[in-house]
C-alpha cells in the first residue's frame, strides 16, 4: 500500500535529482529529503532511494498515523501534504475541517468524525485548504511565487 504512495511521492520530489536552490529552505535535496532536515541520510554527499523510502515510510506515513486513514485517496493527500507542509499542518488542517480538537495527533476523536463524514467530501476540502495555503505563503514570501504552478498543481491533482 505504502510503496506505490512513496513512488508517487518520490516522482513528485523530481527523483534522484539533486536540486539546491537558494529558495529553498531545505537546502539541498534529493527524492524530495533534504539535507537540512535529514543530514544522516546525507552523511555521504547523496541519499539513495531505499533511504528515501525509509525517511518517508517512518516520518511521513507510520509517525504522523497517517495510515490509519481508511480512505486511500484521503491518506494519499494527507501524507504528500505532510511531504509537502509538515504533518503537523496536514493534520491540523484535516482537524479544522472535521470541526474536532486541532492537537495535531490522529486519534479517536478525528477518525471517529472522519467515519461519520464523506471522505470525497473531506478530501476537496483538504484541496481547498491547501490551495488557500500556497496563496497565503505565496503573499507572505514573494520570493516562492516561482513554485505556485507546482504547489497549485500537485495540491489539485488530488481534487476528486
Amino acid at each position: 500500500m505504502s510503496d506505490d504512495i512513496i513512488g508517487d511521492i518520490l516522482i513528485r520530489e523530481g527523483g534522484a535529482v539533486t536540486t539546491n536552490d537558494p529558495h529553498d529552505a531545505g537546502g539541498r535535496t534529493q527524492y524530495g529529503i533534504s539535507e537540512r532536515s535529514n543530514p544522516g541520510a546525507w552523511a555521504d554527499g547523496r541519499v539513495t532511494e531505499a533511504e528515501a523510502r525509509a525517511i518517508y515510510q517512518k516520518r511521513y506515513i507510520d509517525g504522523p498515523g497517517f495510515d490509519k486513514i481508511p480512505d486511500k485517496q484521503l491518506r494519499t493527500q494527507l501524507i504528500d501534504y505532510g511531504v509537502n507542509s509538515g504533518p503537523m499542518v496536514a493534520i491540523m488542517k484535516l482537524q479544522g475541517i472535521l470541526q474536532v480538537t486541532v492537537d495535531g495527533v490522529i486519534g479517536p476523536e478525528t477518525l471517529g468524525v472522519l467515519a461519520t463524514i464523506h471522505p470525497e467530501d473531506v478530501n476537496n476540502l483538504l484541496v481547498a485548504a491547501r490551495v488557500k495555503m500556497i496563496g497565503q505563503i505565496v503573499v507572505k514570501r514573494p520570493d516562492q511565487l516561482k513554485y505556485l504552478v507546482g504547489w497549485l498543481n500537485r495540491a489539485l491533482e488530488f481534487l476528486i
